[in-house]
């Protein structure tokens, strides 16, 4: 109706007015809805899975804002995992990994967004009735600081803490505030934060289609943040992909077997990468991590070995630890978790991350004419345009593909 200028037939000035008077539509949703039509007529896939009720219109929005973010190549040469995405996620999820794949396109605007967020500092304390309202703005690396230390600062004390969070984050910022005054603050302030950036070795090449480096509690940042955050951090290193078999490659060199009980420091290090600094249990988030043996140390006489230890939020934790939960390796760097449903034991699908790791296996297949060097890393959107993106052979299939069919099968 928008492009073929319908609307004039029905009597109507425009297709927002018509759909006032016809549908009684205001003009988001109407903007919304013709926005929607002409995604589907690009992404002819994504219309046809929409008319069968395999996804929801929020799915369909998830594709316009990435179509107007990155260029309609990009977005159609991974139309069709996408939208594997889509079957099976939530619509945050998807426009998480529309998000990713907008990113790897375009690095350079992550930079920009960060430049844009510096500009919008602003934090007020003001007196307000029988206390203080605070308010303000505070850039990725500023509140993702914030954020790490009140979520470890505000954890309960004890499963009968009576406090809401946010009267926990309110007394863990007032004993913060009275530790400083009372013992004031290094003199030479450098007391480093405890975040953590996830980059891959290929971006740091300037290989091309790379994923951007990522802040945890955050999301991708740009080259220019990541030179600011590495210049004064440890570094760790992990092999999180290769030849060998398992969840973790890597664990010949970390693994300590039954000589330690509590994981060492870099195990711990290497338990937060992989699962990206969150709950290992489908679906939780939790970031306040405990490592849990998965063959029990006493019990089973589990080993203290990467392959043995995953990351759980106390209330996950508590849950394995009550039989309410069960948890094993699933073979493919990571974990299957288990529930009960009456007789039944369950397996629990972990569509976000199966669907993301699809999402960077076909990135790593993508392929450009040129790579840029190492700070040179943020290519111009005009570049972009011009770089072709090739779908790989459909014939290959990751094992994390593989992981999925077990998954939809099971389903069936």
């Amino acid at each position: 109706m928008q492009e073929r200028r319908s609307y004039e037939v029905e009597g109507a000035s425009s297709t927002a007015a018509w759909a006032r008077r016809e549908l009684r539509w205001d003009v988001k949703q109407s903007r919304a809805a013709v926005a929607a039509g002409r995604t589907m007529r690009v992404l002819p896939a994504v219309g046809a899975a929409r008319r069968a009720g395999e996804i929801r219109g929020g799915h369909v929005d998830a594709f316009t804002v990435a179509l107007k973010k990155a260029d309609r190549e990009i977005v159609e040469a991974a139309e069709d995992v996408m939208l594997d995405v889509a079957r099976v996620c939530e619509p945050a999820e998807l426009t998480r990994q529309l998000t990713m794949l907008v990113d790897t396109a375009h690095p350079e605007e992550l930079d920009r967004a960060y430049a844009a967020g510096m500009e919008k500092h602003d934090l007020t304390i003001a007196r307000c009735g029988e206390g203080f309202h605070v308010n303000g703005f505070l850039d990725a690396v500023a509140g993702t600081r914030l954020k790490t230390w009140l979520t470890a600062a505000s954890a309960p004390r004890g499963s009968d803490d009576p406090r809401t969070p946010a009267q926990r984050r309110v007394d863990a910022i007032g004993d913060l505030a009275a530790s400083a005054l009372e013992h004031g603050l290094p003199a030479d302030r450098r007391v480093r934060p405890q975040v953590g950036v996830m980059v891959e070795a290929s971006w740091l090449a300037g290989q091309p289609a790379a994923e951007p480096p990522v802040l945890a509690g955050w999301g991708p940042v740009g080259p220019k943040l990541f030179d600011y955050l590495s210049c004064d951090a440890d570094r760790t290193d992990f092999l999180v992909a290769g030849d060998t078999t398992g969840p973790t490659p890597q664990a010949d060199v970390l693994n300590v077997g039954r000589t330690h009980r509590l994981a060492t420091y870099k195990q711990r290090q290497a338990v937060h990468a992989r699962q990206g600094w969150v709950c290992a249990n489908p679906g939780c988030g939790g970031t306040h991590l405990e490592l849990h043996h998965v063959a029990w140390w006493d019990r089973d006489g589990g080993r203290t070995d990467l392959d043995n230890l995953v990351g759980l939020c106390p209330r996950c934790h508590q849950l394995i630890h009550l039989g309410k939960l069960w948890v094993a390796p699933d073979g493919e760097r990571g974990f299957v978790f288990s529930r009960r449903k009456g007789a039944r034991i369950l397996e629990i699908e972990d569509r976000h991350r199966v669907q993301r790791q699809r999402l960077s296996d076909r990135l790593r297949e993508f392929r450009t004419p040129q790579g840029s060097g190492v700070h040179e890393r943020a290519r111009t959107r005009d570049h972009a345009r011009t770089s072709t993106l090739h779908r790989p052979r459909p014939d290959r299939r990751s094992p994390v593909e593989t992981h999925l069919d077990r998954l939809l099968h099971l389903r069936s």
